[in-house]
C-alpha cells in the first residue's frame, strides 16, 4: 500500500511522524524487521567522498554563520551547539532558521535526553516534530555545502552541524556528559561525519567502551540506543561533526508539501538501505 501525507492536513496535537505512525502499519515493521548487521555496534561506512572538500565547505559555513548555542531555559549553551542544517517554516518559536534544531527554550537543560515533551500541550511544529524540519537552512542554501547535501537520495530531516567546546565541560561533568537517545532509525536514519576533532573527544554507546571517531570516516548505528559524545580534556579544543538525518521510507514532495512512502517501505531495513547505497551512491558497504 502507498501512503501520502500532506503537512497541512496533520491535525493538532500530532507531530508529522507520530501521525504517520498511527495511520500506517509501520509499527509492525519497527517491531519485526531487523538489519543484516548488528546496529547496536558502531558501524564504520565505506564511502568515496572527498572529505577535504567537505571540510572546506564546513569551514565556509562556520565562517559565515558562526556558532549557535544549544537552547534551553538556561539560555544558549557555550559547550554544545553549531548550526541547524534544516528548518521548519511553521516553527512555533521565534528562532534563527540556522538554530531551530538546536534545542528549545521551553525545556530545562536536563529535559532533552529522553524526549521529554510534557511541557508542550501540542508538539506540532515544535523542536520534537522531526519531519517538520523539511527545508534546507540558509547556512546550507547559501554556501558550497549545498551540492553535497543535495546529492543524497533520501529527504533530510532533523540535521545539524554539531560542535562541542571542551573548555566549558568541567572534569566533574565529563563522566555523565551528553547521554541521550534519538529517534528510531525508521523515522530518522543518521550519518555522523567527523569534520574537526582530536583524540580527547570520545564516543560511547551504553554498555560499550568509549572510542574516538576519526576524520575521514563516516559512521552510523542504532541511535535509539543511549549514547553520548564527551571530551576528556578541559581546555580550548573543539570537536565538530556533521550529523545528517534522513527519512528512509518517506520521501518529500516540496511542491505539494507532502511525504509519501517510497519503494523501500516495509521492504528493506533503513540500516540495510544505507549499507546498500540507497541513501547515497557513494556510501556502500562497511569497513
Amino acid at each position: 500500500m502507498k501512503y501520502r501525507f500532506y503537512v497541512r492536513e496533520i491535525p493538532e496535537p500530532w507531530a508529522i511522524w507520530d501521525y504517520i505512525r498511527t495511520q500506517t502499519d509501520i509499527e509492525h515493521y519497527q517491531a519485526t524487521m531487523k538489519p543484516a548487521v548488528d546496529a547496536s555496534n558502531l558501524l564504520t561506512l565505506k564511502h568515496s567522498f572527498d572529505i577535504s572538500e567537505l571540510i572546506r565547505s564546513v569551514d565556509e559555513m562556520q565562517n559565515r554563520y558562526g556558532f549557535k548555542g544549544w537552547q534551553s531555559q538556561a539560555g544558549d549553551s557555550k559547550s554544545y551547539g553549531g548550526l541547524s542544517l534544516v528548518y521548519n517554516p511553521d516553527y512555533v518559536e521565534d528562532v534563527d532558521l540556522n538554530q531551530q534544531t538546536l534545542g528549545t527554550s521551553v525545556n530545562r537543560i536536563d529535559e532533552f535526553f529522553w524526549s521529554r515533551i510534557e511541557r508542550f500541550k501540542s508538539i506540532k511544529n515544535t523542536y520534537f516534530d522531526s519531519y517538520a524540519f523539511r527545508h534546507d537552512a540558509p547556512c546550507v542554501e547559501e554556501t558550497s555545502i549545498n551540492s553535497f547535501i543535495k546529492s543524497f537520495k533520501r529527504h533530510r530531516v532533523r540535521s545539524r552541524l554539531a560542535t562541542i567546546n571542551s573548555k566549558y565541560v568541567s572534569k566533574q561533568m565529563q563522566s555523565s556528559y551528553g547521554w541521550h537517545k534519538d529517534e528510531l532509525v525508521f523515522e530518522n536514519l543518521r550519518i555522523n561525519i567527523p569534520i574537526k576533532t582530536d583524540d580527547t573527544f570520545m564516543f560511547q554507546i551504553v554498555n560499550k567502551e568509549p572510542v574516538h571517531l576519526s576524520v575521514g570516516n563516516m559512521y552510523s548505528w542504532d541511535t535509539n540506543i543511549a549514547h553520548r559524545v564527551f571530551p576528556t580534556s578541559e581546555d580550548d579544543r573543539a570537536r565538530t561533526h556533521l550529523v545528517l538525518g534522513f527519512s528512509p521510507w518517506f520521501d518529500y514532495d516540496a511542491e505539494e508539501d507532502c511525504f509519501f512512502s517510497n519503494e523501500f517501505y516495509g521492504q528493506m531495513h533503513p540500516i540495510d538501505m544505507l549499507i546498500n547505497g540507497h541513501i547515497h551512491e557513494k556510501i556502500k558497504g562497511l569497513l
